[in-house]
């Protein structure tokens, strides 16, 4: 299955055509990588608005890590990211999606964001999602038709209405 790349006058750059991933449940055994990229993904982002505590941070991904909410994304066989979906209070939570450096700006995350906002629309229920200051994922949010709900010393709050 293919699934929809970038056009052409996006960023000024060529057409991609986004890579044929998988998604699985996550076990016991993927909790490693999925800290290790959390962490290599969240720390340059917390360092730079001086807000890095790597205890908190620890703490922070061990209560964050519920096993049955996660997916990690394939390529081939082999991991190359991990989303963490959930469900509360009438709402879709996108709480994390991270992608191995090698395999962003491919459309992967794109798809996944639109995969999620369509089950959201099934049930006619809204999208949240936070992420820290910063974070270039910004403009996609943005792009993707999320706006900013809410904001706090580190983080952005945005929603996606399904109606």
């Amino acid at each position: 299955m293919n699934h929809r790349g970038r056009g052409p006058s996006e960023g000024g750059r060529s057409a991609v055509t986004t890579p044929d991933f998988q998604l699985r449940p996550a076990t016991e055994t993927d909790f490693g990588f999925v800290r290790v990229l959390y962490m290599a993904s969240m720390k340059p982002l917390l360092v730079a608005i001086g807000a890095w505590d790597e205890a908190k941070a620890e703490a922070s991904f061990s209560e964050y890590f519920k096993l049955n909410e996660v997916r990690i994304i394939t390529l081939n066989g082999a991991d190359i990211g991990w989303i963490q979906v959930s469900e509360a209070n009438g709402e879709v939570h996108l709480d994390q999606l991270h992608l191995s450096q090698p395999f962003r700006d491919l459309g992967i995350g794109t798809t996944l964001i639109e995969r999620t906002k369509e089950e959201a629309r099934k049930q006619n229920r809204p999208v949240r999602l936070s992420f820290v200051r910063g974070n270039r994922a910004a403009a996609l949010y943005e792009r993707l038709g999320f706006r900013i709900v809410d904001t706090d010393q580190t983080k952005i709050h945005m929603q996606w209405d399904s109606g």
